[in-house]
């Protein structure tokens, strides 16, 4: 696995991964360096084709909380949560809804049925949101913005953009992050 940073305004970070062990590790390591250092809630934005990992991404991160059993895709009940020690991870998959532009009121209906409203609320809450731009109210509420590109059939590239001033701290974490730095050869 290789890291490479970019020092633009936004202070994107980027990783390219060479297998699923790598990309995997690099989830986990992102999920417990957050846990250590950022002490709000947090909204993340899963963005990338389907099959690009989005899931895995999220199976490595609750791997690096210390949660080890069966995770599933929540494609079909749109979300599943755990629950941490004192920290909730909301697991969404918005590809079901309708693509919405806040007009459609059975789309906006359906996401509120979730009770995604009272996650968004805590600040014990990190909600993991894949195809957030399925919900206008998660475009809004994103702290990061996560996107996943092949490379090839092992490789990827994952981007961390901030979106917010708590997504601009949660990367300036990781980039601080001496251990997790060194582990991932930036």
């Amino acid at each position: 696995m290789q890291a490479v940073e970019n020092s633009s305004a936004e202070s994107k970070i980027v990783y390219l991964t060479a297998s699923e062990i790598d990309f995997k590790g690099i989830a986990s390591e992102v999920a417990k360096v957050w846990r250590t250092h950022v002490s709000t809630g947090l909204v993340v934005g899963l963005k990338g084709p389907l099959g690009a990992g989005k899931t895995t991404w999220v199976r490595g991160m609750l791997g690096g909380l210390g949660y080890h059993d069966k995770v599933p895709s929540p494609t079909y009940a749109l979300l599943e949560h755990y629950d941490l020690s004192g920290l909730t991870v909301v697991h969404l998959d918005l590809y079901r809804l309708p693509n919405n532009d806040g007009s459609n009121r059975e789309s906006t209906d359906e996401f509120e049925a979730l009770g995604v409203r009272d996650w968004l609320a805590s600040d014990r809450a990190w909600l993991l949101a894949e195809w957030p731009d399925r919900s206008p109210q998660l475009v809004n509420r994103s702290d990061i913005w996560i996107e996943f590109e092949f490379l090839d059939a092992e490789k990827r590239r994952v981007t961390l953009m901030p979106r917010s001033v708590t997504g601009k701290v949660a990367l300036h974490r990781l980039q601080g992050n001496s251990s997790f730095n060194s582990s991932f050869h930036r």
